[in-house]
C-alpha cells in the first residue's frame, strides 16, 4: 500500500473515532526500486521483510492490548480557521458507497 493510500485509509477511520497508525516500508530504496503491476509473482516475494512487517504488526497490535493504561482517545481541539475564525470540526463518520453485490 502506498503513503497515500495509507493516510486515504486513516482519513476514513478517524471520522468515526478510530486510532489509527500509519505505516511505511521499512526499506528507504523501496519506492525507487519497486513498482507494482498485475504481472507480480510469488517468487519475488522477500520473505525476510514480509516476517519483519508481521512481527511489527503483531507488535503494535499486542503491545497495546496487554497495556493495563488505556491509551487517551480524545479527539483533539481542531485549529481554528484564519478564514472564518472558527474552529475546524471533525470530518462526520458517514455509510460507505457499495456497489458490489447490486
Amino acid at each position: 500500500m502506498t503513503a497515500r493510500r495509507l493516510a486515504y485509509a486513516a482519513a476514513l477511520l478517524v471520522p468515526c473515532g478510530l486510532v489509527v497508525e500509519s505505516g511505511a516500508p521499512l526499506a528507504a530504496h523501496y519506492r525507487q526500486y519497486t513498482w507494482h503491476t498485475n504481472r507480480d509473482t510469488y517468487d519475488k516475494i522477500v520473505f525476510d521483510d514480509l516476517r519483519n512487517n508481521a512481527t511489527l504488526a503483531a507488535m503494535l497490535a499486542y503491545a497495546p492490548s496487554e497495556d493495563p493504561e488505556r491509551m487517551d482517545v480524545t479527539r483533539r481541539v481542531m485549529p481554528v480557521s484564519e478564514r472564518t475564525g472558527q474552529p475546524g470540526t471533525w470530518p462526520q463518520c458517514r455509510p460507505p458507497r457499495r456497489s458490489s453485490g447490486r
